[in-house]
């Protein structure tokens, strides 16, 4: 069977981070094959030279077979999971960014938490855009943020809520964003959607605990790539360039090349 590295994202790092055996799931869901999704032939523990390492071999509809390098440090020989990952943290905060603004409404019935990215207002916070998912003159899409909320990094502590950058009440409905889903991921099967979400999530929230500790990790510039590939993907370009507007530091960071 021929063995093929593709369609996983470039890495230097010879390992794949991953923080519960679940995210190994996501990850293998979030980069199928040209062929279709991969099935898990073989699964492997040895020690790395970093720590223990899950080698599991996945299997493509066309027989094209690959390995992947799991780095499971984090929760080996711990419980599968932690009650406080890096994805629950970022689910976290969405969803205490969307309860504190409709606790100080009024606040759009359709408005559509999204990912928190560093505040640059209140330090050791981050800001969560709430744009509004719905139909305006035929068009329905995901518009403009009207409002950001404000909740600490990463307990989620309220903070408050105010106006987004740019948005003029008088001017309504906001500028529409983009389809809703976006049309990059509408033909894909609910499993690969599903573990796209999950992986980024725990990408994104492990990506915050490094800019707010400022502690590098060996995994650090792989996954600001995956990052960068996995947000094309699962937000309108849009909605990234007003993420690039409300925190040009992190978009910078994110886009250097990390010294391992």
């Amino acid at each position: 069977m021929p063995d093929a590295a593709a369609p996983f994202p470039p890495r230097d790092a010879p390992t794949v981070r991953v923080d519960s055996v679940g995210e190994e799931y996501a990850y293998l869901a979030a980069w199928p094959s040209a062929a279709g999704p991969w099935q898990r032939i073989g699964q492997l523990l040895v020690p790395g030279p970093d720590g223990p390492e899950d080698h599991v071999t996945v299997r493509a509809p066309d027989g094209t077979t690959a390995v992947v390098r799991f780095a499971i440090g984090s929760f080996y020989g711990k419980a599968d999971a932690s009650p406080d990952s890096p994805g629950d943290r970022v689910s976290r905060a969405m969803r205490a960014g969307h309860e504190l603004a409709k606790a100080e409404g009024p606040l759009h019935p359709g408005s559509l938490p999204q990912y928190p990215v560093p505040s640059a207002s209140h330090p050791g916070a981050v800001a969560v855009p709430l744009p509004i998912l719905a139909s305006d003159a035929g068009q329905r899409g995901l518009y403009a943020p009207p409002r950001i909320a404000v909740v600490r990094w990463p307990s989620a502590d309220p903070i408050g809520v105010g106006d987004a950058p740019g948005f003029d009440p008088a001017r309504w409905p906001p500028p529409l964003l983009g389809a809703w889903p976006p049309v990059s991921v509408r033909d894909w099967e609910p499993q690969r959607l599903a573990g796209t979400i999950e992986r980024f999530s725990a990408v994104w929230g492990r990506l915050l605990d490094a800019w707010f500790s400022r502690e590098a990790h060996p995994h650090l510039g792989d996954e600001k790539r995956e990052a960068r590939l996995l947000s094309e993907r699962l937000l309108p370009l849009p909605l990234l360039d007003f993420y690039a507007s409300i925190a040009p530091d992190l978009w910078t960071w994110l886009h250097e090349n990390h010294e391992r």
